[in-house]
């Protein structure tokens, strides 16, 4: 039983070489850090710990966890101390810091991608805006504008993450009613046991991605690849490069904003909301488990639905 004061919850293991898993518990190091710091880094475990789902800890699950908050909305400085937190707790219960050379580099990634946050959220390529960039760089009717088309579009339709967009293969790709599609997602970051999604892919998007598929003569494996010299190539394109897709053709299409890759996402969330989608409608079409994160990404829109805008706003 926990001693008075200890924070509750299940606590992760720490997996050991050759020992067993050991246990991290919050209360271990209760008196080694100041009461604020210990209930930060208590919070910071039992988020591990949930996570985990009964895995053992490694430097893999730990980095995984570090991507999982960031996509959460956590702030680069709020990752650090979560890895902090994990490390202390680790040495506390005597056992092996998971710790290691992929933690590093993800807390590394995420701080340059995440920096914004501390001086507020990116800004969302909304739907029409997402259409309107994919549009222009269709009319330059070759691979590369075929490819960023395709890929605006089909980020925007499913609201994927950039790490997403980058796993989907061909195979990925199904037929519809009526010229739509269905994505088949086998995982995400929110779904850690690989159960899979299925998501709707409108007209507009599966006639996009036949244009690609048609100029880049690609017929199974990785669907975004790089162009070099108006030829597709065989591996699948980078975080980075979808990224810097992403950014290039807003700036392209005059959409002014603090883009990243993270944008699709966002604004698709706000496009959802604004023409009347429901929190659980959110939810579902972005894979989210917490309302608060869906909710975080639509703030000003919903806003705009709320009583006060309702009730209280002269439409006179």
């Amino acid at each position: 039983m926990p001693p008075p004061g200890a924070p509750p919850g299940r606590s992760p293991t720490i997996r050991r070489d050759p020992a067993p898993p050991g246990t991290i518990r919050p209360a271990a190091f209760s008196d080694s850090y100041s009461p604020n710091t210990h209930k930060a880094y208590g919070r910071a475990v039992e988020r591990f710990a949930a996570f985990l789902k009964g895995r053992a800890a490694d430097d893999d699950t730990v980095a995984a966890f570090l991507t999982a908050e960031a996509e959460r909305g956590l702030a680069p400085a709020s990752l650090s101390i979560l890895a902090s937190a994990i490390g202390a707790a680790a040495g506390a219960a005597g056992a092996r810091d998971p710790r290691g050379p992929v933690t590093r580099r993800t807390l590394r990634r995420l701080k340059r991608e995440h920096a914004a946050r501390s001086r507020g959220q990116v800004d969302g390529l909304k739907r029409e805006d997402a259409v309107a960039a994919a549009r222009l760089a269709a009319e330059e009717g070759n691979a590369l504008g075929l490819r960023d088309a395709a890929l605006l579009l089909l980020g925007s339709d499913g609201l994927l993450r950039i790490s997403e967009l980058t796993a989907v293969q061909v195979e990925d790709l199904g037929s519809g009613e009526k010229g739509s599609g269905v994505l088949a997602l086998p995982r995400s970051k929110t779904d850690q046991e690989g159960e899979g999604s299925s998501l709707y892919v409108c007209r507009e998007t599966m006639q996009a991605v036949a244009a690609w598929l048609r100029v880049s003569g690609i017929e199974d494996g990785p669907l975004f690849r790089p162009v070099l010299r108006n030829r597709a190539g065989d591996s699948a394109l980078s975080t980075s490069a979808v990224r810097s897709v992403i950014q290039r053709r807003a700036r392209a299409a005059g959409i002014e904003g603090r883009m990243s890759g993270h944008s699709l996402r966002v604004g698709s969330a706000q496009s959802l909301v604004a023409a009347g989608a429901s929190t659980a409608e959110l939810m579902q079409a972005g894979r989210w488990t917490d309302p608060k994160t869906a909710t975080r990404y639509a703030a000003n829109e919903l806003a705009g639905r709320g009583a006060i805008a309702r009730y209280f706003e002269d439409d006179a």
